[in-house]
């Protein structure tokens, strides 16, 4: 079974309807036994945004969930063709610590270099999430144009 984290952008309206999407797929799939999302899951202190003790309490829950997951799924929303240096990090650290990500990429875009390389299985279709065996997932790289 897999415990999922999830990484991706949540700055704009069609940002968050991917996430929910994402999230909704991921809450039917039988391989998944639990989902961290930074979004739903952090400052459960509930301090004030942005201020210093918040930033070390998002940080520090978001690495905590990322020490608990086995998988990640990762939500690759770009801006022009600047990927989100949050959910960059993330990947990052989920690669250097050996776990598989799951890439979704919706619609048809140039990929950076060093995420395509980090991703374990690629995915266009959300609705996919809902059958793919996040406990043992299976090798499909991205193959395309990168930047």
């Amino acid at each position: 079974m897999a415990q999922i984290y999830v990484a991706a952008p949540f700055f704009d309206a069609a940002q968050t309807k991917r996430l929910d999407q994402v999230l909704a797929a991921l809450q039917v799939n039988k391989s998944v036994t639990g989902v961290f999302s930074p979004r739903d899951d952090t400052n459960k202190a509930k301090l004030e945004e942005n201020s210093p003790g918040w930033q070390r309490q998002v940080f520090g829950e978001d690495i905590q969930g990322l020490h608990q997951a086995t998988t990640m799924v990762a939500i690759l929303d770009y801006v022009g063709d600047t990927p989100d240096p949050g959910t960059a990090f993330e990947i990052g650290y989920a690669y250097a610590h050996h776990m598989p990500i799951v890439a979704v990429q919706v619609g048809k875009m140039p990929m950076n270099l060093m995420l395509a390389g980090s991703i374990t299985c690629f995915v266009q279709e959300i609705a996919e999430l809902k059958t793919l065996d996040l406990a043992h997932v299976l090798v499909r790289p991205y193959v395309g144009p990168v930047f």
